[in-house]
């Protein structure tokens, strides 16, 4: 496939990881283009300057992430389009310091999933690794949620499922693509910085939402929370940002928790966050 990289083309590997393509230290975004527009590609932008940071690296010196700028990314957003032939598609920018004190930059496209109505999660072997700092930048090379995913995918289809990762101490954490979310007792809980989770857009999107509506959200370390009522997984790449989870199954795949009644505020608190994330659009084509 082609990829841009600091203004140049190269063919590299059809589906090229993060790790393919820059083996050492990275930071990266993901986000979804849909109808030539990405939801809050200036959040992303604002967590890869937050990592920046931590790198030494002056955000100001990139070039595709530097500004949500259509003037930068079009012309590359669209000749990667014309040859993966795609109109939509999911768009990933990584940044690699080049150890000078300056980055070298990839953008990448590939095919963008249809957003399933709800997911199944399936808890998994795979222990969230420990953050090098916090909060947790996206960083390659994403060896920990990779090998996830490849569990995942020994044993469902990750298109109707999403895994659950807890960190050594039991737990939860996140999934290997997502942000989680629960109610409990009439509570929205999410997992807490110090179980490794990433700081996700859509999840923060999720948040607002939440205190928009005068409901309380709480950031735990705890286990895997058997007695919610309601789960909510977060992907910036989904439609919505967020999907209900309809199951909850073990590593050997028995069922953990179904939820005990439909849930109308779950219904209401989604729709609010896709009109919430639809302001923060920008057109990029």
């Amino acid at each position: 496939m082609l990829a841009w990289r600091d203004g140049d083309w190269l063919n590299v590997p059809e589906a090229a990881t993060v790790e393919q393509l820059a083996p050492g230290p990275s930071l990266f975004e993901t986000f979804a283009l849909r109808g030539g527009q990405v939801v809050a590609l200036a959040d992303h932008l604002a967590r890869l300057a937050q990592g920046c940071a931590r790198f030494g690296l002056d955000p100001a010196r990139l070039r595709l992430g530097t500004a949500p700028d259509p003037a930068l990314w079009s012309p590359v957003v669209r000749k990667l389009l014309a040859r993966a032939e795609l109109t939509d598609a999911i768009l990933r920018l990584i940044v690699v310091p080049d150890g000078v004190g300056g980055a070298v930059e990839w953008l990448t496209v590939r095919p963008l999933p249809a957003t399933p109505p709800s997911l199944s999660l399936r808890l998994l072997r795979t222990v969230r690794d420990e953050p090098e700092w916090l909060p947790r930048p996206k960083s390659g090379p994403w060896r920990n949620s990779a090998a996830a995913l490849r569990e995942l995918a020994a044993v469902a289809d990750t298109n109707e499922t999403e895994g659950l990762q807890c960190d050594a101490r039991g737990h939860l954490s996140e999934g290997p693509r997502s942000s989680l979310a629960w109610l409990e007792s009439g509570r929205w809980y999410c997992p807490a910085a110090a179980t490794g989770r990433l700081p996700g857009t859509a999840a923060a999107h999720f948040r607002a939402v939440l205190v928009a509506a005068g409901r309380d959200v709480c950031e735990v370390a705890a286990p895997l929370p058997m007695q919610a009522t309601a789960w909510i997984v977060l992907r910036s790449t989904f439609a919505d940002g967020g999907v209900p989870a309809h199951e909850v199954r073990g590593v050997d795949g028995g069922l953990l928790w179904q939820p005990p009644a439909e849930a109308p505020e779950t219904r209401a608190l989604l729709a609010a966050l896709a009109a919430a994330r639809a302001q923060r659009c920008v057109n990029l084509l």
